[in-house]
């Protein structure tokens, strides 16, 4: 049995709850690599975390707390992520530049409930 196979709750859950670490992620997805054809989850099924989560997390790998701030209130992802996006443009530093070029397109296709894209 692989090590992804014996992990019980999903990693974002226990990370909302402050009860896992970024460290926790790269052990879980490691072992999700390491599993070969034994693990039939996808990584954000093994994760716990929803395809749009998973894409923001890809883009910007700092943005682990902010998704989990969204999923603890219940705020909705696309306005949360315009936000923070628009936050990080404002005062953008050089390891921004390819989050901001992928946020800006993954908000520009997934504009916020109730607005125009």
């Amino acid at each position: 049995m692989s090590d992804a196979a014996v992990i019980t709750a999903p990693f974002f859950a226990l990370y909302c709850q402050g009860r896992a670490t970024e460290d926790d992620l790269l052990d879980a997805t490691g072992a999700w690599h390491d599993s070969g054809d034994e693990e039939q989850r996808s990584l954000e099924e093994l994760l716990g975390m929803t395809d749009e989560e998973f894409e923001v997390y890809i883009m910007d790998g700092r943005s682990l707390p902010l998704l989990a701030e969204i999923r603890r209130t219940g705020r909705n992802l696309r306005a949360a992520v315009a936000e923070y996006l628009a936050a990080m443009k404002a005062n953008p530093t050089y390891e921004d530049r390819s989050a901001i070029y992928a946020l800006t397109h993954w908000v520009a296709r997934n504009p916020p409930s109730g607005l125009a894209a």
